[in-house]
């Protein structure tokens, strides 16, 4: 799952509430996540979020969760309420940019991409889902420019993923 691996790898959160093994409930939600242990990820971020309702970073990894689930709507209510606790953290509106993508809403999906990429402007991949996200909309200018960006700032990553050079045009219809 495309998404699962984007939420291992963009993982680097830490929570504050303890355990007895000497692990906070974020950083075992962490681990799960990076396991793809899915089930047990919501576990655990929902006893961060149980203990401290104000951790936003649980509450993103949470909803992370919930979007490779396919619980879009769980996902959503964690995500919207970890933006308003922390406004800061790209990967909640990276999150909210896969939610809004897999509820087919791409104007809603540019926007969060573009506060994540705003918030990280050195991290391809929101450029990259923006530039997909565009694709949808038929706006094949500010796509093009989105993987130019990629070239520039991650060439590895262009070679990788074949970034476009051209896009062809698309009806709305």
């Amino acid at each position: 799952m495309r998404f699962t691996a984007v939420v291992c790898g963009a993982l680097a959160l830490a929570g504050t509430v303890a355990h007895a093994d000497g692990g906070t409930a974020s950083d075992l939600c962490q681990s799960a996540l990076r396991k793809a242990a899915l089930p047990e990820a919501v576990a655990l971020c929902s006893r961060a979020v149980d203990a401290n309702p104000a951790d936003a970073r649980a509450l993103t990894h949470r909803g992370g969760a919930f979007l490779a689930l396919a619980q879009f709507e769980r996902a959503y209510e964690d995500l919207v309420r970890s933006a308003a606790l922390d406004d800061g953290n790209p990967l909640t509106f990276y999150n909210l940019g896969v939610y809004f993508d897999k509820t087919k809403n791409p104007e809603k999906a540019v926007e969060a991409y573009s506060t994540a990429i705003r918030l990280s402007p050195g991290n391809p991949v929101g450029y990259y889902n923006r530039a997909k996200a565009y694709e949808r909309l038929c706006r094949s200018g500010e796509a093009l420019r989105d993987y130019q960006k990629i070239r520039e700032i991650a060439p590895g990553m262009a070679s990788a993923r074949a970034i476009p050079t051209s896009v062809e045009a698309c009806s709305s219809n």
